[in-house]
């Protein structure tokens, strides 16, 4: 086994020449035979040990073990205690899960810059992939337990338990045994004692079949992911989104993986993303609806705007646009200072600097009494030119491409008769200068 051990952690580059390392120890066969193992080959060794606090007597004892084992082989050995029972309770997880973020938290803050060795095995990697493989997964589940993941390094896992066992008959070392093992109320130990040896009858080098698959899988999702990422730039633009044509004219198998980075460089919690999302979100780049949205986990949302596709956070509660009455002179923010508005009376000696989103308005055409800014209302119209008609401002912000969630934001200046003119639109053609007095209206926002 040590000349697997070896091989494995120079194959993978897990360790340079007595480096130091953390070995999570918890007195089992397979974290027992990799504390010695490393020990044999002359690595300089730390261990840790969590006990969970969930077995009682039997908790105890793996903990008095480890720190027995330990001062005999003379290695420092950390020991931290944690009520995984209470704590579950108070993170709002299930013990299996508070257990784990648990464990590996006190881990890392015990390893510090080392890297941390845990004790799995091809046995435990060929678990994994038919637990993936029973609850629905693709190809990246298959690949199994990686042998190197940051700072996490398996030099085990190119070995069986077979080997580890024989390795510690040979050494004579003990070991304990964690009872739980052999409940099958726990699904990874059904497939245990139940799937595993019906598939070594048919293959008994299982483990080792699984292992070379998971590598071959893992290699091939390595350049996979990096196509996509090379597609995921391509369609990258400067706000922030992503380019819909450019995606959605991919291979497939490319698509679906460069819409999973999307969504994790947007924030969102993997582990909560089903396939089921990415295929809706591939839907949302094939619909021909340019406002379509869809709702993600924790108030994530993916929305199409028209030739792009972005994914926001939940949203702050909409801010009310109130109308605002406004006078002449008038210079000041409005609706939360989202925007500021100007009203000045021009004088006919004073300049006129047209800019985009100000407006020269003849006052003969203003009721001054009902003279405000406000949200577009149903029915809104407007007539920005003397060749066409008026039409809804629903139509003519659709036709600028202006995005849903952007057109009630915009500031809608109106009276009793109607619309005068709208932001980022313009104004109504009834409302131009007809030789009276007139006023300048600037929005900025």
């Amino acid at each position: 086994m040590l000349e697997i051990v070896k091989h494995t952690i120079e194959a993978h580059q897990m360790l340079t020449p007595g480096e130091a390392v953390l070995v999570a120890l918890s007195g089992g066969a397979d974290s027992t035979a990799l504390l010695r193992a490393l020990l044999l080959l002359g690595y300089p060794v730390r261990a840790f040990h969590l006990n969970h606090c969930l077995r009682g007597a039997e908790a105890e004892r793996d903990e008095a073990f480890c720190r027995s084992l330990c001062a005999r082989l003379q290695v420092p050995l950390t020991v931290s205690r944690a009520d995984i029972r209470a704590e579950s309770v108070q993170r709002g997880e299930s013990i299996e899960t508070a257990a784990r973020h648990i464990r590996y938290e006190r881990l890392f803050a015990a390893a510090g810059a080392d890297r941390i060795a845990t004790a799995h095995t091809a046995d435990d990697s060929a678990e994994t992939v038919l637990f993936h493989l029973a609850r629905g997964t693709g190809p990246e589940g298959l690949t199994g337990i990686p042998p190197v993941r940051g700072q996490l390094v398996r030099p085990l896992i190119e070995t069986t338990r077979a080997d580890v066992e024989d390795f510690l008959r040979q050494l004579g070392q003990d070991y304990v045994t964690d009872s739980t093992n052999a409940d099958d109320r726990y699904t990874r130990n059904r497939i245990r004692h139940a799937v595993i040896p019906v598939l070594r009858e048919i293959n008994p080098a299982l483990p080792d079949a699984v292992t070379r698959l998971s590598g071959l899988l893992r290699q091939d999702n390595a350049y996979l992911d990096g196509e996509a990422e090379r597609l995921l730039c391509a369609a990258r633009r400067a706000s922030g989104k992503w380019q819909v044509d450019t995606l959605r004219s991919a291979h497939p198998a490319l698509r679906s993986r460069a819409v999973k980075m999307l969504v994790k460089h947007s924030g969102v919690t993997m582990r909560d993303i089903a396939a089921t999302h990415i295929q809706a979100l591939e839907r949302l780049l094939e619909t021909d609806d340019p406002s379509a949205a869809l709702s993600l986990p924790h108030g994530f949302t993916a929305r199409r705007e028209y030739d792009t596709v972005y994914i926001t956070a939940a949203a702050a509660p909409a801010l009310r646009r109130e109308p605002v009455l406004l006078t002449v002179p008038f210079d000041r923010p409005v609706w939360g200072g989202t925007l500021h508005l100007s009203v000045r009376r021009l004088e006919k000696k004073q300049s006129f600097y047209k800019s985009f989103n100000t407006f020269l308005v003849d006052c003969g055409t203003i009721c001054f009494d009902t003279f405000c800014v406000r949200a577009r209302m149903p029915g809104d119209r407007l007539r920005l030119s003397k060749k066409g008609g008026s039409r809804t401002l629903k139509k003519l912000m659709i036709d600028r491409k202006i995005p849903r969630l952007q057109r009630d934001e915009l500031a809608v200046l109106a009276d009793k008769n109607g619309v005068i003119a709208v932001q980022n639109l313009g104004m109504d053609i009834s409302r131009a200068p007809k030789g009276g007095a007139l006023i300048e209206i600037t929005i900025e926002g």
